[in-house]
């Protein structure tokens, strides 16, 4: 079992899951990304804080990114000072960022070039479940890597499942994003057609909560997002935007049409240009009550 886990990218995800590392006994080090002050934290909690990824890769057997995007994971592992030029033979990545499952095939290949074993882990249920070390992983790669990571793993989600050879987990992840994306916009437009027509919300909620439309979108992140008028903490709008693109790309791949998703996709897109990149995707909600002339949170 390996003892020594390096953790690159510290965001509201990464800080929470590097955290739980450290309480599960694990020799942890860190290096900055873009901001320095979680990794100033960590430091004070036990962890080896060094000045880049290469540094990260020299001092551990298993090093795991959790990154905003393609670009950045491919730059962490193959830039300069980069992972690959500081792990040596038998140590694992384990990217848990949401990318392209085409890159990730393309990096785990150059990795293993290298003799270096890579997992696709990326992951579910949020801040809070990263805080209360509950997420859902799902995991791509070779099943032995798989089950010889599995206590690094298990020390930051409860749900985690073996799905395929690498970039399975990202296909999955996606088609998680997918079913939440049109779950949300079946949600927002039922809310508003209630509402408008004189309902008040929250007896919308509490009778599809328990009809066949209940979900979790309506049963659990409404009531904490949309109807409380709360866009300010959670998974933001552009890497909502971000994780869409991927899967419509993936479906370009394929030559299949994903009808629903593309007006999605639209719908994402047109609120981000309004400036609401930053605040949690269901801010897209507000784009159907400016058009019914309702604030769901005050009525």
């Amino acid at each position: 079992m390996a003892k020594r886990i390096g953790f690159i990218g510290l965001g509201t995800m990464g800080k929470p899951m590097a955290r739980n590392l450290l309480k599960a006994g694990f020799e942890l080090t860190v290096c900055g990304h873009v901001n320095l002050v979680p990794v100033e934290e960590l430091r004070h909690e036990g962890a080896t804080v060094v000045d880049c990824p290469r540094e990260v890769a020299q001092r551990s057997e298993v090093v795991i990114t959790c990154l905003p995007d393609t670009a950045v994971v491919q730059e962490v592992v193959f830039g300069p000072d980069g992972v690959m030029e500081g792990a040596t033979e038998g140590c694992i990545v384990i990217d848990m960022s949401t990318i392209s499952p085409t890159a990730t095939r393309e990096i785990a290949s150059r990795l293993a070039e290298r003799g270096i074993e890579m997992l696709d882990a990326p992951i579910s249920g949020g801040e809070t479940g990263a805080i209360a070390g509950t997420l859902t992983i799902m995991v791509g790669g070779k099943e032995s890597v798989f089950e010889a990571c599995w206590s690094t793993l298990e020390a930051m989600g409860k749900s985690i499942v073996y799905v395929g050879g690498h970039g399975s987990a990202q296909i999955i992840k996606l088609c998680n994003q997918v079913a939440v994306t049109l779950g949300q916009i079946a949600a927002f437009e039922a809310f508003t057609l209630g509402a408008k027509a004189g309902l008040k919300p929250e007896v919308i909620q509490r009778v599809l909560s328990k009809t066949t439309a209940r979900s979790w979108v309506i049963q659990d992140k409404m009531p904490r997002t949309v109807l409380a008028g709360n866009f300010e903490s959670g998974f933001k709008l552009r890497l909502m935007c971000k994780d869409l693109g991927l899967a419509l790309e993936l479906a370009k791949e394929m030559d299949l049409p994903l009808f629903a998703l593309a007006l999605a996709y639209n719908l994402y897109i047109l609120v981000k240009s309004q400036g609401k990149g930053e605040l949690e995707n269901s801010v897209v909600s507000t784009l159907y009550q400016e058009a019914a002339g309702i604030d769901l949170s005050k009525m």
